[in-house]
């Protein structure tokens, strides 16, 4: 199983992949699309769901903003059934004349850990150190249409330090989930 996920991950990491400023993604054609210009420039507003069962998206929220802060993306904070991710059109309407919609439901994963009692002897029946990630669906919709170019779900799950608080893991893995969407982000 890892290690499809990790051949999904790397197909994912080589179709986002891009030299310099200029990011792009595969369409269905097969034509790279591409995110940004040659100076850097983004080609497309990003939208951004977040939903989870604890506070971890306050903290997703604000690593997705400092990127787009410091890219110059168009951020703009959504629900996660707003008809953008069905009609490629979100329901506030069109508000650029940029090429792409990029939109993205992003949920945190954060579990606890854990230890199993068998039964009535307190005998320790295992351990589950507590783990954190995501679930996550990247969008890339044509704005002048709405046509879905691009659809792609990743996961991404670790173990992480019983003692550590999530929220500098989940800080962690939004950057690298930004990181495959922005591989140019990482050499600024």
């Amino acid at each position: 199983m890892r290690l499809i996920l990790w051949a999904v991950c790397a197909a994912m990491v080589l179709a986002l992949q891009g030299c310099g400023g200029a990011s792009s993604v595969v369409a269905h054609s097969g034509a790279p699309l591409q995110l940004f210009n040659a100076d850097s420039s983004p080609r497309f507003t990003f939208y951004l769901a977040c939903t989870s069962e604890d506070a971890s998206c306050s903290t997703a929220e604000n690593t997705f903003s400092d990127w787009a802060s410091d890219r110059h993306v168009a951020l703009r904070l959504t629900e996660s059934d707003d008809v953008l991710f069905t009609s490629g059109i979100p329901s506030f309407g069109k508000s650029t004349d940029l090429p792409y919609r990029v939109a993205v439901h992003f949920a945190p994963l954060v579990v606890p850990s854990f230890s199993q009692f068998a039964g009535g002897s307190q005998s320790m029946g295992g351990y589950t150190p507590p783990k954190v990630g995501y679930t996550a669906t990247t969008y890339v919709f044509d704005s002048a249409t709405g046509k879905l170019l691009q659809k792609i779900p990743s996961h991404e799950e670790r173990t992480t330090k019983p003692q550590e608080h999530a929220n500098g893991y989940i800080h962690a893995e939004v950057n690298a989930f930004i990181a495959r969407l922005d591989p140019a982000y990482l050499h600024q």
